[in-house]
């Protein structure tokens, strides 16, 4: 990884020259990933794309966090800056899952990724945990064809059409099961407020069919820093919900056991933060 001071950050992102108001307009629509259509033509590209070239899924997997990136991408950690290449990304991609689920896994459980997108996080999740079920949740239908080939040969994973604020039946087949743990990786993003999901987990909870969750998201508090300022403007220029680490605070049946900021941003402006926790 390349070291990259703060300085440098317009030159990397056009979201950063708009924000600073170096430029009058944003370099795209702000409200282009908050709803569900342009997730749906992506998922839809990246199926016809699997089918006519069959790559192996790891092939893929790199292919696709490396579409539309230069050769080497900026990402932070910690709130430095750093350029990697793809299989870096890639790698640091899967470390942040592994690390995010392993304090809360024991060993034998499902986990349950809800807005599982592609379903590229379910054969991480898998890959790390190797006695672990995985149950995969995603509302676009190109995105469940697309995360079912990916994963057809392993029978540990399987995938259900899902909607946060919809149907929750893929849940029926683990009913019961204490042993479930709820995982997200940049799902809240596509939702205009967690509070009503936040109050199924705790639905759950209290029916025994959860005991703990571990989540992958873009949300703040941000610090008071330069690049926290930017990060913050950037959040409410794009529409994106910040809500949810204080429903997760104000749930009655859960604890928080930890929260880590910026574990890591593949948008540096958008970086992920850590939380886990336990039924209870």
């Amino acid at each position: 990884m390349k070291p990259i001071p703060l300085d440098d950050l317009p030159t990397h992102s056009s979201w950063a020259t708009y924000l600073l108001g170096a430029v009058d307009d944003p370099p795209r629509d702000p409200d282009l990933f908050t709803g569900t259509e342009t997730y749906e033509n992506i998922y839809e590209y990246l199926l016809k794309s699997y089918r006519e070239n069959s790559p192996s899924y790891e092939e893929f997997v790199r292919q696709t966090r490396g579409n539309g990136r230069d050769e080497q991408s900026l990402i932070s950690i910690e709130e430095e800056l750093f350029l990697v290449d793809d299989a870096e990304l890639v790698k640091r991609d899967r470390t942040v899952v592994r690390e995010a689920l392993s304090p809360v896994l024991d060993g034998g459980e499902t986990v349950l990724d809800l807005g599982c997108g592609w379903g590229w996080t379910l054969g991480a999740i898998a890959d790390a945990f190797p006695d672990v079920q995985v149950v995969g949740g995603e509302y676009n239908t190109a995105g469940v064809e697309l995360a079912r080939e990916l994963h057809a040969d392993d029978d540990r994973i399987s995938v259900a059409q899902f909607d946060f604020y919809g149907d929750w039946s893929l849940l029926d087949a683990v009913s019961g099961d204490e042993d479930t743990v709820m995982f997200t990786k940049g799902a809240f993003v596509t939702l205009p407020e967690a509070g009503p999901t936040v109050e199924r987990f705790e639905e759950l909870v209290q029916a025994g069919d959860l005991q703990a969750g571990a989540h992958l998201e873009q949300i703040g508090p941000h610090p008071e820093t330069v690049l926290g300022i930017l990060r913050k403007r950037y959040a409410q220029e794009r529409g994106y919900s910040m809500d949810l680490l204080g429903h997760l605070e104000d749930a009655s049946s859960l604890t928080i056991t930890d929260t880590a900021y910026d574990v890591l941003g593949d948008n540096p402006l958008h970086p992920l933060t850590e939380i886990q926790w336990q039924s209870g």
